[in-house]
């Protein structure tokens, strides 16, 4: 996603757990499975912790997870590692990803929407990913903020269940976009900086900056320009599932090699702006589908594939001043997941969890 573009203007024409489907209720399908995001049955990794009795541990656990959901990972853990990452690159953007989900967890509650995928974050992480949009695009006036954080997110388990006997795969982000989409079309954030961006991004961009860019480009699906961030987020992941940190780190590469390739902005590359739908494309084919090497290619061309989508929707999207978030991962981590049955090696695993349990 964008963080960067308070600043500057080229993530909004381009993009991010989303993802996840980041980040995503899914829908089920032919099999009789449930997902959102990743796996979502039972607790994830933290299944032989105990179950809490007190209403707080309960609340902190399941808003983690949601968290954590927006790349595949269900893992109070993992989510708590998330946010304190981005409180590393944005402090208030952790607390605005951190009230998302909360905010739609709450409402998947009160409607009374089905309770394991509430426990297991696939009810609040596109309430996450609103909360980094807003703290990043959304106005300045901090109660318009949160209350534009609160409305959004509250709505998008709704939209995630309307979608579910609609689709037949996962949601990923799709309610996240729509949702975010509908009011950055009307604000428009990205015009009123395209001055600022056009007279302070020059030729200044340094190799180590390029270097980095696959580890920014990981940050970059919460909307933060950080490479502490990124590095961040991938230890988290790694704690989850070190193969599937390896699917989002080179994910990310492929991304920022694409755009090179492509020969796009320099300083676009270097914010990390090529890598985050790339690394949510290969840590989806690594969640769904059972490892093996015909899963390592679909990976790689779901990254270079979803770079190249970036590529063609980033000017698309900044004429009309919003960035494209998390469309081309969406459209990308779709097209792998229906070639299922059709490439012979490419099997989508049972429970969906990580490349080291999916079988």
């Amino acid at each position: 996603l964008l963080a960067v573009f308070r600043r500057n203007y080229p993530l909004a024409a381009s993009s991010t757990r989303y993802p996840r489907f980041p980040i995503s209720l899914t829908a089920s399908f032919h099999r009789p499975r449930h997902f959102l995001s990743s796996s979502s049955k039972g607790k994830g990794d933290d299944e032989s912790s105990p179950p809490s009795t007190v209403l707080k541990s309960e609340f902190v656990d399941t808003n983690s997870r949601a968290v954590g959901q927006v790349i595949f990972l269900n893992s109070s853990k993992s989510g708590q590692a998330i946010l304190l990452s981005l409180a590393i690159g944005d402090p208030t953007l952790s607390a605005f990803a951190a009230l998302g989900a909360a905010t739609a967890n709450s409402s998947a509650k009160l409607v009374g929407l089905e309770a394991n995928s509430l426990e297991n974050g696939l009810c609040g992480y596109n309430g996450a990913l609103i909360g980094c949009a807003v703290s990043a695009f959304g106005p300045s006036f901090f109660p318009l903020a949160v209350t534009s954080t609160l409305v959004g997110a509250a709505a998008t388990p709704l939209l995630a269940a309307s979608l579910k006997n609609a689709l037949t795969m996962p949601q990923w982000t799709w309610s996240f976009n729509a949702i975010a989409l509908t009011s950055l079309l009307q604000s428009r954030p990205l015009i009123q900086s395209t001055v600022a961006v056009e007279s302070s991004v020059e030729n200044t961009t340094r190799f180590a900056d390029l270097a980095l860019s696959p580890i920014v480009g990981i940050s970059q699906i919460f909307v933060v320009e950080s490479y502490l961030t990124g590095a961040g987020i991938i230890g988290a992941i790694g704690m989850y599932s070190p193969k599937l940190a390896l699917h989002a780190l080179g994910g990310s590469i492929i991304g920022s090699i694409t755009g090179i390739l492509s020969g796009a902005d320099l300083s676009n590359i270097a914010m990390g702006l090529w890598g985050y739908n790339s690394a949510l494309a290969s840590m989806a084919v690594g969640t769904f589908f059972v490892n093996s090497r015909e899963t390592i290619a679909l990976s790689a061309f779901g990254a270079a594939s979803s770079a190249a989508l970036f590529g063609a929707m980033q000017p698309v999207f900044g004429m009309h001043g919003v960035p494209c978030l998390t469309l081309p991962f969406c459209t990308v981590a779709s097209m792998c997941f229906l070639l299922e049955g059709q490439v012979p090696g490419l099997v989508l695993a049972k429970e969906p969890h990580s490349p080291e349990k999916n079988t």
